[in-house]
């Protein structure tokens, strides 16, 4: 039963991709963007073109509607190997919002003070999805995790990325062994380069940066990844990924009711992701707290008001 829950859910997330994903060239320009300056993240902001046709007797999402996810990727147990994703997929507008959230986000839930990583190692995806809307004010419909495994194969089928490197990166993880040796400059990066910028310890920016190169990944993964084969072939994608291993609560039933808007935002955008970098401080105990511009501002960022 559980191995048919993961094979709907990843259908369910794929589908996503595949709908959503049209021309990576506004996701390129927005990773450079973000390694090449890490004082200027916060004007990362790319707004999805929009184009409303209704022809009479097609489909048309009804306005207001949206649903929002949570994505965690976890390539090892630690702050810095673990990445998390909010989204909101709006269908009338066209448009996936994408909003990556740093490790050391400090919130208050369930009675406790804790980092969003803290109350994930402590109390897993569960946990996750109640501090994220304990810090954000939003409620999460859907949740995903993926495993390095299962990352590896849906990038490898989005496609590589030409990114640029501010600067030389240069780790060595004494716990694996595995070194990350990356030079500054332009670099065409597959699957496993990409987990390395991932979960990158040592980012003159810390968490925070980090967060906003994930976040910046995503976009550009999302917005270069279904133009060719996946848009055409999708049922081998289907076959290839099932395997891979996923825990959701996304079911077969919320893939079959969101089937109609997949293929709306596929006729109808050619950029749908969109960035949106939160924004907030570092308090006297070295967690990072949200501010309340960031709050207000992101339920008008989902289309929420």
């Amino acid at each position: 039963m559980a191995k048919r829950s993961a094979k709907i859910a990843v259908t369910y997330f794929v589908t996503i991709i595949c709908a959503l994903g049209i021309i990576g060239g506004a996701g390129y320009f927005a990773l450079k963007k973000v390694m090449n300056s890490e004082s200027d993240m916060d004007k990362l902001n790319p707004e999805a073109e929009i184009t409303l046709a209704n022809p009479d007797g097609e489909y048309v999402p009804e306005q207001g509607y949206g649903q929002t996810a949570l994505f965690i990727c976890e390539y090892e147990r630690k702050a810095s190997s673990v990445c998390f994703v909010m989204t909101r997929f709006v269908p009338y507008e066209n448009k996936l919002v994408v909003v990556p959230l740093q490790s050391d986000i400090c919130t208050v839930s369930g009675g406790k003070t804790n980092t969003l990583y803290e109350f994930y190692r402590l109390g897993g995806t569960a946990e996750a999805v109640k501090a994220v809307e304990a810090a954000t004010g939003i409620t999460v419909d859907k949740y995903m995790k993926f495993t390095n495994e299962s990352f590896t194969v849906f990038s490898d089928y989005m496609g590589n990325i030409d990114y640029e490197v501010p600067y030389n990166l240069v780790y060595e993880n004494e716990e694996t062994g595995d070194s990350t040796v990356i030079k500054a400059g332009v670099h065409t990066l597959d699957s496993a380069m990409l987990g390395k910028l991932l979960t990158f310890p040592e980012y003159r920016g810390g968490e925070e940066y980090r967060a906003k190169v994930v976040g910046a990944i995503v976009v550009s993964l999302i917005n270069s990844g279904a133009k060719g084969y996946l848009k055409t072939g999708r049922e081998n994608v289907f076959t290839s990924i099932v395997n891979s291993d996923v825990e959701t609560n996304i079911t077969k039933y919320d893939y079959e009711d969101l089937e109609p808007a997949f293929g709306y935002v596929l006729d109808n955008t050619n950029t749908p992701a969109q960035l949106v970098i939160p924004s907030g401080i570092y308090n006297e105990n070295n967690c990072y707290v949200l501010d309340d511009s960031f709050l207000v501002a992101l339920p008008r960022w989902f289309s929420m008001e």
